[in-house]
């Protein structure tokens, strides 16, 4: 089944989704846009972390033509990627439409530079399965699948949203200068550091160097320190250390008279017993061995992605 009106539409639509869940649940990441065509890698976008900046540069570029060559693609982003600091992920999403690869030299030794560079490459086919883009994904621990249809499409594009956990090998500990800046008041004027021209109306102020930004996160400008909120921070957290899944207490755990049992959760101290006083649903933190009511995990879950 093929995607209607055109593969190029259905990409742009489902990209343009993608980007903005992508930047909602990873808002101190940052994306660069590749395209492909007559055989020529060509970087539509810079990496940068503005959504409607990578959105309207790929919607003014919606075109496609000749051979596809995988290598190209794979050698630009390489070179921009390992400009990328040690402590940052470098991920790359192929979508990937043609059933072939014209390259000019040999594509496994560009595979085996992309692993070396710790790039992970993951792809999503709009046609038939190839090998070399499955041997791509094995050797640089991503994933590979192919769509069936329109929908199958936008599930699978969205299962890279969120970001893989932090790998302790590549967790290099380093301290990273952010700034969290204060909301200008209403009504005031001032100039705008990333759109150079004067605006009216709320915006951020470096704490370092005073510039206004009209958005977070962001890099200042002026002096190019990073601007931030405490829910971004929070948010991408969650992602790169997900909260470790509770156990379940066991009825006969529950019901062992000679146990002894919390009566309350030692989070929100709710009462773990039904109203028959009789014990309730509980899960037990595999650390510090506390007990929590059932639905408490999927709260904390919810709670931190806020």
């Amino acid at each position: 089944m093929d995607f209607r009106p055109s593969r190029i539409a259905v990409i742009a639509k489902h990209v343009e989704t993608f980007i903005r869940e992508f930047f909602y649940q990873n808002p101190l990441s940052q994306v660069g846009i590749v395209t492909i065509k007559d055989g020529v890698a060509h970087c539509l976008t810079d990496i940068g972390g503005s959504p409607e900046s990578h959105i309207n540069a790929l919607m003014k570029k919606l075109e496609c033509s000749g051979d596809s060559s995988l290598q190209n693609a794979l050698d630009l982003v390489d070179g921009y990627l390992n400009q990328i600091p040690s402590y940052g992920h470098r991920e790359v999403l192929i979508l990937y439409s043609a059933l072939s690869t014209c390259d000019p030299g040999d594509i496994m030794d560009t595979i085996q530079k992309c692993r070396k560079s710790k790039i992970r490459c993951s792809v999503i086919g709009l046609a038939a399965e190839m090998f070399i883009c499955k041997h791509l994904c094995q050797e640089t621990g991503g994933t590979y699948s192919v769509a069936l249809d329109e929908s199958h499409f936008k599930e699978l594009i969205l299962e890279h949203a969120p970001p893989p956990p932090a790998i302790a090998e590549f967790a290099v500990a380093n301290l990273i200068k952010m700034g969290f800046p204060q909301r200008a008041a209403e009504g005031s004027i001032s100039i705008c550091s990333c759109h150079k021209e004067a605006k009216v109306g709320a915006g951020y102020t470096c704490p370092r160097c005073k510039a206004r930004a009209c958005e977070l996160p962001t890099e200042c400008c002026v002096c190019g320190l990073t601007l931030v909120s405490s829910p971004h921070l929070a948010r991408s957290y969650h992602h790169l250390f997900p909260i470790a899944p509770f156990d379940e207490v066991t009825s006969s755990h529950l019901n062992n008279p000679n146990c002894k049992l919390q009566r309350n959760c030692f989070g929100c101290q709710q009462s773990l017993l039904d109203p028959g006083n009789k014990p309730g649903p509980a899960v037990v933190c595999p650390k510090c061995k506390r007990m929590r009511p059932a639905d408490m995990h999927q709260l904390l879950l919810v709670t931190t992605l806020l």
